[in-house]
């Protein structure tokens, strides 16, 4: 009885996990690209990179010029690569984010 209520339990917190959006995205929902900061919106720890919303994982690894930052420290106009998932068409979280160099040339799709 104890093993089936172990197994509940665990289906419940999947049930959950899925409900809320939460479940971990699949290694295809693996994205990485380029492009230039437009804005960060900090009370909703997102940021706006080529015209698109990306929510920034708290755990996020950020390198701004070569050395380890955070999400604070990323400015507009920032040239960045950025490796995210893709968990809906809608929600996406980059986990890792690195600047480039100012004169790298970013191609805007």
């Amino acid at each position: 009885m104890n093993s089936l209520h172990k197994t509940l339990s665990m289906l419940a917190l999947v049930l959950i996990a899925l409900w809320s959006g939460q479940a971990l995205a699949a290694e295809d929902d693996v994205a990485e690209e380029e492009g230039v900061i437009e804005r960060l919106v900090l009370e909703r720890n997102e940021v706006i990179i080529s015209g698109v919303a990306f929510r920034v994982a708290y755990d996020a690894k950020v390198e701004i010029r070569g050395s380890y930052g955070s999400y604070t420290m990323l400015q507009p106009g920032m040239k960045v690569f950025f490796e995210y998932r893709r968990y809906s068409p809608t929600e996406l979280e980059i986990f890792a984010i690195e600047q480039l160099p100012d004169n790298r040339e970013i191609e805007e799709t």
